[in-house]
């Protein structure tokens, strides 16, 4: 009899091991399924979002009313401007703007950690942009509104964007929302937009409202035949346009590449402005590459500085003062 007990304990503990073992098994993979299903939501959520970029969808939800306590500002771009100190004035100059920022919240902060004076383009439905662009601010970075305007094809640029097709009512209303969700930028750039760039009709409206809100441009060229600087410069528009993509391929060795080619030109002609994007990629080789500049003798500046340059060589050129008098000859 004491024996069979003996026995039925040993089955019964057997089985509770067992139970154990198998929970544990379960508990386990339980875990990797979910960690794998949040990698998946979060590849979903890779940005490459401008047009010649690779595309993965991306589910945005709008959250946000207009909002019209902001102040329009005369000359925002040189109130919010970030100062630049005069001794880079000898030196190549280089803008380096990261696009399409905003929605994924570890890359954007990546971006703004990067130890040099970036300029950074929010996209304007992104969540917490309050937040994340006071953040980017104080850390020495300045601001663009990453404006969503139509491209060709059947890609998303994303709620609120300037369209072609639409009244210049909905295209103002548009406008001034994006112009809302955050301040103290500098001015605006387009994302995507190869169809909006090339519509008079729209672009007229747009520049309207830049030009009364005191912003700069910059024509990310997504059309080679964009009419947004053009447009602009006939508006008296403070604009300047890209030079350079770094990112058309992920690759460190692309984009190391396409930065050396942005070094020779900046060194030829004094200053190259190049667009890049929060992809891991890009994080990376920009992490290699701006330790380096110093020893270079090149500079790193916010867009608004090589905007500066610009007019203040088209002033001497054409022997107009800066307050915008023709300088008297001696």
């Amino acid at each position: 009899m004491k024996r069979a007990g003996i026995v039925f304990l040993w089955i019964i503990r057997k089985e509770v091991l067992s139970l154990a073992y198998l929970f544990l098994i379960g508990t386990a993979f339980g875990a990797i399924w979910i960690f794998h299903d949040n990698n998946a939501v979060e590849a979903k959520k890779e940005l490459a979002f401008e047009e010649d970029h690779k595309i993965i969808e991306v589910v945005i939800t709008e959250t946000k009313k207009h909002d019209e306590s902001i102040k329009i500002t005369e000359e925002a771009w040189q109130a919010n401007a970030v100062r630049v100190a005069a001794l880079v004035d000898s030196k190549p100059q280089i803008s380096i703007v990261i696009d399409d920022l905003g929605l994924l919240e570890n890359r954007t902060n990546s971006i703004i950690k990067l130890p040099a004076p970036l300029t950074l383009s929010f996209l304007p439905y992104a969540p917490n942009l309050r937040n994340v662009t006071h953040y980017a601010r104080n850390s020495g970075h300045e601001l663009l509104i990453h404006l969503p305007m139509e491209p060709k094809g059947d890609k998303d640029p994303g709620p609120h964007a300037m369209l072609t097709n639409v009244s210049d009512h909905k295209i103002r209303k548009d406008l001034h929302f994006n112009l809302a969700q955050f301040e103290g930028y500098v001015g605006i750039n387009n994302h995507m937009g190869s169809a909006f760039t090339e519509d008079s009709r729209g672009l007229n409206l747009v520049l309207n409202e830049v030009h009364k809100r005191g912003l700069l441009v910059l024509d990310s060229r997504t059309s080679k035949n964009s009419l947004f600087a053009q447009m602009a410069t006939d508006r008296n528009i403070p604009n300047i346009t890209r030079d350079f993509f770094l990112d058309n391929e992920q690759d460190v060795g692309y984009i190391l590449g396409q930065l050396a080619k942005l070094e020779k030109m900046a060194t030829r002609r004094g200053s190259a402005i190049a667009i890049g994007h929060p992809y891991g990629e890009t994080i990376e080789a920009l992490s290699v590459w701006l330790p380096t500049l110093k020893e270079k003798g090149i500079a790193v500046v916010p867009l608004s500085h090589l905007i500066k340059r610009k007019y203040e060589n088209i002033f001497l050129a054409k022997g107009i003062a800066r307050g915008g008098q023709a300088s008297s000859a001696h």
